[in-house]
């Protein structure tokens, strides 16, 4: 069987936890990889004596000691975090030490100086012999700079959410945009026939107004400019036209206007207009 002992104090005779069993006798062999993760913000939970936590006010608890302010407290943790391994070679055996105690959250630099890691994960397997061997794997970010990881992929997160709210809300505002000068435009070129052809079959046409300003959506200008030599009359937005009484309306509705086009094909010899205007 294969188990571990830690201990958050420093390797202190009388603070090593219970063995916790890894791998058992009746545990098919080859066995694991079998990952533990070590970190340091848990283990500063656990050297303040709150070991019978249960999950969610343990993941509390853990998160109230990250960030910088707790730095020297998780430092702290993660230099007197020792952890041992262990191998019982009979059921009814006693545990027996495989190896020397390990800093899992400490390495050095190349001056010797011991720095606190803030996570790690050691895996452990055993082999078909009944071999063990164990490996560290992860970043080993110091504490320090793990927080100022951290803090730049919050800042990164932020930034992109940003980015993505910026252009879905540009698209949605240019949409907006675009659908509310149309409809201005229509409503312009309808009451430009009304009061300029009135009862011709361009006016009152929804349909056919819509057509044309779909159709200079990126000629705006020309369209009106046809229209103002082809009829003689400015193009007025709709609120500049006066407005019209009841017995003028009933005399443009009576008349009979031909329809015209006014289209511009802009030829560099002649100019032909079509017949949907």
């Amino acid at each position: 069987a294969l188990g571990v002992k830690i201990n958050y104090h420093g390797g202190n005779s009388d603070k090593w936890q219970p063995v916790k069993t890894i791998f058992d006798f009746d545990r098919r062999v080859p066995a694991g990889p079998y990952a533990i993760d070590l970190n340091a913000a848990e283990c500063a939970v656990y050297r303040d004596g709150k070991l019978d936590l249960n999950e969610e006010a343990l993941l509390k608890a853990i998160k109230a000691n990250e960030g910088s302010k707790h730095i020297p407290k998780r430092e702290e943790a993660a230099l007197n975090l020792r952890v041992q391994i262990l191998q019982k070679l009979t059921r009814d055996g006693e545990w027996q030490t495989v190896g020397d105690v390990m800093s899992p959250l400490v390495q050095k630099d190349k001056d010797e100086n011991k720095i606190a890691c803030e996570r790690v994960a050691l895996e452990l397997t055993m082999g078909s012999t009944g071999q063990i061997s164990h490996a560290l794997v992860g970043e080993r970010e110091s504490v320090v700079q793990a927080v100022k990881t951290a803090r730049n992929s919050a800042l990164q997160w932020y930034i992109g959410v940003f980015l993505a709210v910026a252009f879905f809300g540009g698209f949605l505002i240019k949409s907006y945009w675009e659908e509310r000068v149309f409809e201005r435009d229509t409503r312009r070129l309808l009451a430009y026939y009304k009061h300029v052809i009135p009862g011709s079959i361009s006016d009152g046409d929804l349909n056919n107004a819509r057509y044309l300003v779909w159709k200079y959506r990126n000629k705006k200008e020309k369209l009106w400019i046809n229209l103002e030599n082809k009829y003689g009359a400015e193009v007025l937005h709709e609120h500049e036209w006066p407005e019209m009484s009841e017995e003028e309306e009933d005399a443009n509705a009576s008349g009979d206007n031909e329809e015209t086009n006014l289209d511009d094909e802009e030829s560099t010899k002649e100019q032909e207009q079509e017949q949907d205007l």
